[in-house]
């Protein structure tokens, strides 16, 4: 880092280390101080090691329930909570979306958001208040823009933020099978200063070989540097010949660095649906009936964390080990405890070793520790929607497009 203009070496290092404990917010009102702090507040090493010592310091990224939408303009206003790990409210963020009300919340990444209209995808830093619209998909007019599924994640390899949009093209003739092309929008943080691309993104020769859902939310995994979808089995047949009806697919993912798409199986062990005939299909030695099925975030691998029907308390976690060969390993089997109405129903927003962030439809998070089974609770304000959210850790990078782009 360089040297900066303090009074002596120590006390130099003294006030780094004093800041780097400090929020992002804090730190961009000291930007101000003098032309050194901002200096040493803006520097690439600052901030990765503010990153780092705010990683041990989650907060979560809820949608309010409330929002006004504009129709002639086609503008909606909505309001997001920020909230501490205790469930205490922190600050409010007013975003402005174009397309209708924002539809999906992505899984974070290295702690900038991505979230999306009916028309339109975002990023977004909460900790900088700074916003950015990307453009349409390859080929995609921002007025006849058809639904499209997104996928999200930073690349360490490469120092890149990613956007993957799957969309679809619907059917030419009675006889031409559809088509789910990819469009991969790339914002990179090694540059100096910091910018996207200057395109509409890149779409890519490998199309996705099956429909996937836009509901279950994609993850990313940083140690394949992979996006991971959960395939919809029933609509096989809409999709290019080449796939088959393979009720052991599980899922569709893009290697980001390789611009290629692959599936993945179920694991070896699992009762699967047969989509074809309806009944459970057995695929082991040890079969699980399944209830449903969540693939976990913030994680070097991708994990999938299963409710089996025959064990109704419990989450078997599972970890794809090798993705070319669908090989998963069976990692831990974690109590669930019962909300306060005796049911279990809600989604894993993240997944670590020693942590499981699992949300409920009742205004409750529970942090679980799958190491010794111990768990808490916390509540959350009334008018939040409780499985509308995601976790973060701040970063002090400030978005920004090229002049030749446009964007909000």
């Amino acid at each position: 880092m360089e040297q900066l203009s303090f009074s002596t070496p120590s006390s130099r290092i003294c006030i780094i280390s004093i800041l780097l404990d400090l929020p992002a917010k804090s730190l961009l009102r000291f930007k101000c101080v003098s032309k050194a702090w901002h200096r040493l507040i803006s520097h690439p090493k600052f901030q990765e090691k503010h990153y780092a010592r705010r990683a041990s310091v989650p907060r979560f990224f809820f949608q309010c329930s409330d929002f006004d939408y504009d129709q002639s303009s086609g503008t909606a206003r909505q309001r997001f909570a920020i909230l501490n790990s205790a469930g205490v409210p922190l600050d409010v963020l007013r975003v402005n979306a174009v397309g209708g009300p924002i539809k999906l919340v992505l899984l974070s990444s290295r702690g900038l958001l991505c979230f999306a209209t009916e028309t339109c995808v975002y990023l977004c830093n909460t900790a900088t208040r700074s916003l950015i619209q990307l453009p349409p998909p390859h080929g995609v007019d921002r007025q006849g823009n058809p639904l499209t599924i997104s996928g999200f994640g930073y690349m360490e390899s490469a120092g890149e933020y990613k956007v993957a949009r799957v969309v679809h093209k619907p059917w030419l003739g009675d006889h031409s099978p559809c088509k789910l092309e990819c469009s991969v929008f790339t914002y990179s943080v090694s540059a100096q200063p910091p910018a996207a691309a200057a395109n509409d993104g890149k779409l890519l020769a490998d199309t996705c070989p099956y429909f996937v859902n836009e509901v279950s939310l994609p993850v990313f995994a940083r140690g394949t540097e992979s996006i991971y979808w959960k395939i919809v089995q029933n609509r096989h047949c809409l999709c290019h010949s080449t796939a088959q009806a393979r009720p052991d697919v599980f899922l569709a993912y893009l290697d980001v660095k390789k611009e290629r798409f692959g599936v993945v199986r179920w694991p070896q062990g699992l009762r699967r649906p047969n989509p074809s005939v309806g009944d459970w299909r057995e695929a082991g030695e040890i079969p699980l009936r399944i209830m449903e099925s969540k693939l976990a975030g913030s994680v070097e691998k991708l994990s999938m964390i299963e409710t089996p029907e025959d064990l109704p308390l419990r989450l078997v976690v599972w970890l794809l080990t090798d993705q070319e060969n669908s090989h998963w390993v069976r990692q831990a089997v974690v109590s669930l405890p019962l909300f306060d109405d005796g049911t279990i129903l809600g989604e894993i927003k993240e997944y670590r070793s020693d942590l499981i962030i699992y949300s409920s439809p009742y205004k409750v998070i529970i942090f679980i520790n799958p190491e010794n089974g111990t768990f808490r609770k916390v509540r959350i304000p009334a008018n939040l929607r409780s499985l509308d959210f995601c976790t973060y850790t701040e970063n002090l990078l400030t978005l920004q497009l090229p002049p030749n782009q446009g964007g909000n």
